[in-house]
């Protein structure tokens, strides 16, 4: 690290992301310079303690995560010590915050007095089980002048911060934060997942006019609309690629690893892309013989769940207006791969769909577009957001001529000081019912045979 701007930058030289997704861990090592990430190596391994993007086995996964920065050690002069982790979409709040200080210094203004106003802004009533992991400054008002970015070295008596606050399960987080530390590495940072993708996978129109990001994992698919630069809306249904391999698994009666590899080399997200004439070889686990069925027949298995999950974000999309933003729907993620995606999604919504996939070497799929958007958006924050993270996650403060603060109160306390009065704006909750739970009517389905008809009337009731 290296000091600029009066405090230590922790956003140069080599910076790590870590993201945990339900099927694979990749770790992402970029070389910043000037808020410019260069990606100089990539870490892979096969994730077996999480479940729907989180982690339900802290020791499987530290050992997974071991094995894929043991990759990246290889291919970079420094060992790995500490990482930026990603957190997934789901069962995200959102509250308006403000917090107000007296300066220190009424000449002088200083990323102190910024860290103060985090500590009154985050002085918020949350529920035991739950935690601040972002906070981000919409402005700062010094005395009546308001509109302000980064107030350091500015005069005034009185500072005061508004923000929004982004909270997560407490369990959720103590659990990644355990399994990192039992892979042998610090945690410098959480980052959420939609403000990493809001910063990096939009320009300033998209993120100014709105635009709805679907991220489309193995285990769950999140929605977030992005509008005015802000996060406004945040929604994740709980199914995901995996999903539709297990249908394949089922109907055709495959062993699941054969199921998902038809699934990525002959399935189409929609039937009408498939051709019926075109016929696939499958060896059923009840059969001696091999036998063979349309790409059509695929393609439809396919097709009932992509529009299950497509239709429920859908109601809770339509409910915000978000069909209405003239920035359509970027989509990613590792699902996103699956061809006639973008397709299915435009039918679906009636809006423009754009797929991204990362344009870097060796990551040109659009299942990297998480570590890559964490690497880049750690990359690209300013010192004042650097000051306001540091100051939330209790780290001491280095301020070029004083002495560091001290380690910032700690969280499990700040309810006990006097309650603040905050505007609170909720994203809807998706119920943690199974994906296999959900209801799909026949007319929402393409015609097929009797059989297949029969399992998805079963299998969605």
């Amino acid at each position: 690290m290296v000091v600029k701007g009066g405090i230590k930058m922790a956003n140069h030289g080599l910076i790590v992301g870590l993201d945990v997704g339900t099927n694979t861990i990749k770790v992402l090592a970029a070389d910043v310079r000037d808020q410019q990430a260069n990606i100089v190596a990539v870490g892979r391994s096969v994730a077996h303690g999480v479940k729907k993007g989180v982690v339900v086995d802290i020791d499987a996964t530290a050992t997974d995560i071991r094995q894929a920065v043991a990759q990246i050690n290889e291919q970079t002069e420094q060992p790995i010590t500490e990482v930026v982790a990603s957190l997934p979409a789901s069962n995200i709040q959102i509250q308006h915050v403000k917090g107000t200080v007296t300066v220190k210094d009424s000449q002088h203004i200083s990323y102190e007095d910024v860290a103060n106003t985090v500590q009154e802004a985050v002085k918020i009533q949350l529920p035991s089980d739950r935690e601040v992991v972002e906070l981000i400054p919409t402005e700062f008002v010094v005395d009546d002048f308001d509109g302000i970015q980064d107030p350091n070295d500015m005069v005034g008596m009185r500072l005061a911060m508004h923000g929004i606050a982004y909270t997560a399960p407490r369990n959720v987080m103590g659990n990644l934060r355990m399994a990192i530390s039992k892979s042998g590495l610090q945690l410098r940072d959480f980052v959420l997942a939609p403000l990493a993708y809001s910063k990096t996978l939009l320009d300033d129109g998209q993120q100014e006019f709105g635009t709805i990001l679907l991220d489309m994992g193995a285990g769950q698919t999140s929605a977030t609309v992005v509008h005015e630069h802000q996060l406004k809306f945040l929604s994740s249904f709980p199914a995901g690629s995996d999903n539709i391999s297990r249908d394949i698994s089922t109907v055709l009666e495959l062993g699941l690893h054969d199921a998902d590899m038809l699934k990525l080399d002959s399935g189409f997200a929609l039937s009408k892309l498939a051709q019926d004439e075109n016929q696939l070889v499958i060896k059923k686990v009840s059969a001696e013989e091999p036998e063979q069925i349309s790409e059509t027949l695929l393609a439809q298995i396919i097709e009932a769940r992509v529009m299950q999950i497509l239709g429920k974000l859908g109601e809770k999309l339509d409910l915000v207006g978000a069909f209405q933003m003239p920035g359509g729907v970027i989509v990613t993620g590792g699902g996103a791969a699956l061809r006639g995606m973008t397709e299915a999604i435009h039918d679906a919504y009636n809006v423009q769909t754009k797929l991204f996939a990362p344009d870097d070497i060796g990551l040109r799929h659009p299942g990297y577009a998480g570590a890559w958007a964490l690497v880049h958006y750690a990359a690209q924050q300013t010192p004042i957001q650097l000051v306001v993270k540091q100051a939330l996650y209790g780290l001491p403060l280095v301020v070029l001529g004083q002495p560091s603060m001290g380690a910032q109160l700690p969280r499990e306390k700040r309810g006990e000081k006097k309650k603040q009065k905050v505007e609170q704006q909720r994203a809807p909750q998706v119920e943690p019912e199974k994906a296999e739970s959900t209801e799909v009517t026949d007319e929402e389905q393409p015609k097929k045979k009797n059989r297949i008809k029969n399992f998805f009337a079963e299998f969605f009731d």
